[in-house]
């Protein structure tokens, strides 16, 4: 009897995990750079895997259907996550994820932007939770539809090159420029950032 493609998987991902962790052994300092690099794409390629399968979940009802009240305590007794841990993928599952209405009918990502950097692997899950928290802000509220939209569009291209905390920065003065109609931001500073971009399953740096 073959496998399940779920355990099939399974199997593929530990033995690759377990071939990275042999490689190690006899690895040049640049070598184990490179392995930094690959684990940290390989990270983020797992959080959107993760992030996906939270917002299919919430849209089928699922956890409702075993009685839970909200996700993040659903995914605190299955994981054993921390409730800060649980709320940070609920948020980027209802944020970069298509979404359906009380109708039934299909609903966008609320942040498209975002989603594509973070479907890149350009962004981390802490990124998209900045973005959304800068943009549920009052002087956000206060922008007309299109600014907004223009707000979350330069938030999601600087995510690729600034930390969490130098976008937070970074957008904050952004949106209250525009809530007051001034002029934008500047950079936060000149740091060169690593970006990471995938090809095939391994991450490599590519300089921003």
């Amino acid at each position: 009897m073959s496998d399940s493609p779920l355990t099939t998987a399974h199997r593929l991902l530990v033995e690759a995990i377990d071939a990275l962790s042999a490689a190690t052994d006899a690895a040049t300092d640049d070598d184990l750079l490179s392995v930094l690099t690959l684990c940290e794409g390989t990270s983020r390629r797992l959080d959107r895997l993760t992030v996906s399968t939270v917002a299919t979940l919430e849209r089928r009802g699922t956890f409702a259907e075993r009685g839970y009240k909200s996700t993040p305590a659903a995914l605190g007794d299955l994981l054993g996550w921390e409730r800060f841990e649980a709320r940070q993928r609920v948020v980027a599952a209802e944020q970069v994820f298509p979404r359906v209405s009380l109708d039934g009918a299909a609903l966008p990502a609320k942040l498209p932007a975002t989603a594509a950097v973070f479907t890149a692997g350009h962004t981390g899950l802490r990124h998209v939770a900045v973005i959304a928290r800068v943009l549920a802000s009052p002087a956000a509220e206060r922008l007309a539809p299109e600014v907004w939209a223009g707000a979350e569009a330069q938030l999601a291209e600087k995510a690729a090159v600034y930390t969490p905390s130098e976008l937070q920065t970074w957008g904050t003065a952004l949106v209250e420029a525009l809530d007051e109609d001034g002029p934008e931001p500047t950079t936060v500073h000149p740091r060169r950032s690593t970006n990471y971009t995938w090809s095939g399953t391994a991450a490599s740096p590519a300089a921003r």
